[in-house]
Parts: C-alpha cells; structure tokens; sequence
C-alpha cells in the first residue's frame, strides 16, 4: 500500500516536508532573547575560542625549539672545526679519547678533572708540572673530544677506559694520580684497583666519599644539583644554554683554552655526560670508599682555605690513605682557583711536583 506522502498532491508534500523540517532542524534563525536577559554562548563556541590562540602558542614554541636545536647544531659543528684536538685521539676499541701528554720523565702525572671538568682545564697546572716530568691530561668519554662511552658513568668505568687509554697510548706506569674535586672519586678508585700502577696520589681539594651524605647540606646540594641534571640537558639541545653562556669558562683560563672550555661547556654531548656521571653519585662514592689505604704510597691533600669547617675536617680524613701523608691549606684560595689562578696552581703544582720527587727519591714526604 502506498505511503500517504506518495498519494499526496505537490501542495500537501510541501507543507508536509516543511512541517517536518521544522519539526527535526532548528530554525537558522535564533529567536531574539527577551530584554533584559543576557544571551549565552554555546559551550562549543567557548572552546573554539581559546583553541586558535593555544595553537599559535603552541607553534610558536616549537618553532623557536627547531630554530634553537638548528642554532646549536651549527654552532657546535663550527667549534670542533675551529678548535681541533691538542693532543691525540687513541682507539681504546669502541671509542677514540683524547689524551695530551707534555714534559718527559718518571713517573708519569695523570690528571683527573672534576664534573664539567676537561684537559683544557689543566693547563696552568700542567704547564708548571711538565717542567719536572711527564704529565697528561685528558677527557673522559664524552667530555671535550673523546666520544661518548655506554653507561653507568661510575668511578670503576671511567677508571678502566682510563687504564686502556694509558695502555694503548704508550704511557708507562707508575703513575701519580692526581684528582681535583669529584675528579679525586675517580683517583681514588684508580689507586684502588690498579694499585701496581699508582705510585702517588694527589687530591686537590677532591670530593670526599661521604660528601653528599653526612650533612643536610651536602643531601641539600645533591638534590639540587640532581634536579639541574634533569632539566640541564635539553635546554643545551634548545641551544639556551650556549646563549645564555650558563656554564662559562673560568676568567683567569687563558684565552685558547677559555675558548675550548666554553665552546664544550656549551655541548649537549659535554652537558650530558656531566649529568649522567653524576647521577651515579652513590655508586661512585661506595667505590671511591672502597679505596681504604695506598700503603706507604706519597699523597698530598691540598684544600682550599676559604671551605666550611666539615669540608676541611673531610680533607683531613683522606690522610688517613697514607702514614706518608701531607695537608696544605692554601689560605684564601677557592675551589675553583686551585686550578686556574696564578698564585694558587703554583700552590697546586708544588705539591704534585713533591709527591714526584718523593717518589724518585724513595723517600717520605717532608711536611
């Protein structure tokens, strides 16, 4: 049976689709609110509002993100043109590392940088003490021009690349290790698990096993420095901190050298590994502690006179490695200036350069 709308004339089916029409849409045409009450906005148009302007946002910051990531890239590539290796590059199987040996003599002087730390930084020290011996810096995988290593960043890794590098770079034990700042966790743990090789130990205002645990203020300065860690890196891939100049060269470095340390300070290759070397504090610091005596060995413990009471009451607790043992304060001197100033590197250089002649002498250390 037909539908009532198929029998319908043209009239009726018009009115009636209009009907339904009107019955199912609503009217294109909103009907005017009555005065005095405010119309509303749809919620949908609401949202549509603040989606455009979020969306500029949004673009713009990642246009600024790929515009700083490209600026970091060329610059980065621009630098390692610029600034080529000073020493030499050794194949210790997965990797290259940089080491730069002056000086001639025995025993060998090795130098162990601190966190950030690189060759380049050494070079008042290393100067002064090639004129008594031979003497080496170097970059730890990552750092300055040595390629990157695999994790963990701990003491007993670093210190056995260390142990290849010397190896395949033909520089003949025995060794004074010298270490400044974390750098000596490092030194510490070498002299601990190459004791064969280590004939002397120098720590130069060095990290203490217990540093970021015995206080509330070293626990304070780990959990500070650990949430830097977290953010440091990708502001260095957004190249923030190579604009910025966030971790710049120390002023007293001289100018070659200042160039290279804030050129690689400003890496995020650099960057990174500094902060994945010091995410495994406690395991480096455990094994650093495992190093408990280097026998009758010489070992110079050289602090800063202008730390804290607890920082020196540390320092004075590393003697206990040796009965062949000195402390030098060196007054008004700062952690940093240990290495870079004139005055007090010379402090430096002569203890490194005592605990040599100690050794070539076979005879104890004179306070």
């Amino acid at each position: 049976m037909p539908s009532p709308l198929a029998t319908a004339t043209p009239s009726m089916r018009d009115r009636a689709v209009d009907m339904i029409t009107m019955t199912a849409t609503p009217s294109v045409h909103a009907e005017p609110a009555p005065a005095g009450v405010e119309r509303k906005t749809p919620p949908r148009r609401k949202i549509t509002r603040w989606v455009r302007p979020f969306a500029w946002i949004v673009m713009g910051f990642l246009m600024l993100g790929l515009i700083g990531a490209a600026y970091q890239e060329a610059s980065t590539r621009r630098d390692l043109r610029m600034l080529p290796a000073p020493g030499q590059l050794v194949d210790v199987g997965s990797r290259r590392l940089h080491i730069d040996c002056i000086g001639h003599g025995s025993p060998a002087v090795i130098l162990e940088a601190g966190n950030l730390g690189m060759s380049a930084d050494w070079i008042k020290i290393q100067q002064q003490v090639a004129g008594t011996t031979r003497v080496c810096s170097y970059d730890r995988a990552g750092m300055g021009w040595s390629e990157a290593g695999p994790p963990p960043r701990d003491a007993s890794r670093i210190s056995a690349e260390l142990h290849t590098l010397l190896t395949r770079a033909g520089v003949a034990p025995p060794y004074v290790m010298v270490g400044h700042s974390y750098g000596g966790l490092y030194a510490l743990r070498y002299a601990g698990k190459y004791p064969e090789d280590v004939a002397g130990l120098v720590l130069l205002d060095s990290s203490h096993p217990d540093q970021f645990t015995r206080s509330a203020e070293g626990r304070a300065v780990f959990r500070h420095t650990s949430r830097l860690g977290a953010v440091l890196p990708l502001l260095t891939r957004l190249g923030i901190v190579r604009l910025t100049n966030f971790l710049p060269a120390h002023p007293d470095v001289p100018p070659l050298q200042r160039a290279q340390v804030q050129a690689f300070n400003s890496t995020t290759r650099q960057v990174t590994t500094s902060v994945a070397e010091f995410r495994p504090t406690p395991e480096s610091s455990a094994q650093a502690a495992s190093t408990t005596s280097i026998n009758d060995k010489p070992l110079a413990v050289v602090t800063a006179g202008e730390q804290n009471a607890e920082w020196l009451q540390m320092q004075d607790e590393l003697l206990a490695l040796s009965p062949n043992s000195i402390h030098r304060v060196a007054a008004g001197a700062t952690h940093a200036s240990l290495m870079f100033t004139d005055r007090d590197a010379a402090v430096s250089s002569a203890a490194i350069n005592q605990v040599v002649q100690a050794v070539r002498a076979h005879r104890p250390l004179r306070p």
